[in-house]
């Protein structure tokens, strides 16, 4: 069954949603079909356990993938370097290399770390949401602005630990709530949820996003 609507969301301001080292090529799919549908822009964080080639990502994507914005990553320190929200962060020198590059990486992500440490938000700042069953607050507990960073883990594995015991995320580590049978959602299912979610806040209750007729 083929689902078409028949309203037209007018997206000023996209969402960012993040998969860090996803595994599974159908769930990619629906999710860079998902953000193709909402404008929103696709982050892939390798390693990844298929190729972007792959034929299986390929059609859960259908015939949509000339519509999507995606960026990829070498790995989650390049995507945050990328990404930070705090002005004031710099990033390593291209020239560093080896020891010095890594230590110069941790020391960035040390001093420019998104989380409960960050600057008070306003309107213009984006903010990154972690998405992991280990999260306090829930997706009905936050306030989301549009160009916010919904990120997810693998299927697998989930978020690295580096991100979830780090007390300074504390604030930004959400979860779906569930009936507290089932472990945890498909990747494709929760990444619908908490986009949707993020768009009917800044749709129904801010009004930063009109509906028209199509």
């Amino acid at each position: 069954m083929v689902i078409r609507s028949k309203q037209r969301l007018n997206i000023f301001k996209p969402y960012n949603i993040v998969l860090v080292e996803p595994e599974i090529p159908p769930n990619t799919g629906n999710i860079a079909r998902l953000c193709s549908a909402t404008n929103t822009k696709l982050h892939l964080v390798h390693p990844l356990g298929f190729k972007i080639s792959d034929k299986e990502l390929k059609r859960a994507g259908l015939d949509y993938w000339h519509l999507l914005d995606v960026q990829e990553y070498q790995n989650w320190e390049e995507f945050y370097l990328n990404h930070s929200t705090k002005r004031h962060c710099e990033k390593p020198s291209r020239f560093a290399q080896g020891k010095l590059r890594d230590e110069a990486i941790s020391k960035t992500l040390g001093d420019c770390h998104v989380g409960a440490s960050a600057p008070p938000r306003n309107d213009s700042e984006v903010k990154f949401w972690y998405i992991s069953t280990r999260g306090e607050k829930n997706i009905w507990d936050v306030e989301f602005n549009p160009g916010d960073y919904l990120i997810f883990g693998s299927e697998t594995k989930g978020l690295s630990e580096n991100i979830v015991e780090d007390k300074r995320n504390k604030d930004s580590i959400i979860s779906i709530p569930m009936n507290g049978k089932a472990r945890s959602l498909n990747l494709s299912t929760a990444a619908g949820i908490v986009l949707y979610e993020a768009l009917r806040q800044v749709t129904v209750e801010k009004k930063l996003i009109k509906l028209t007729s199509i």
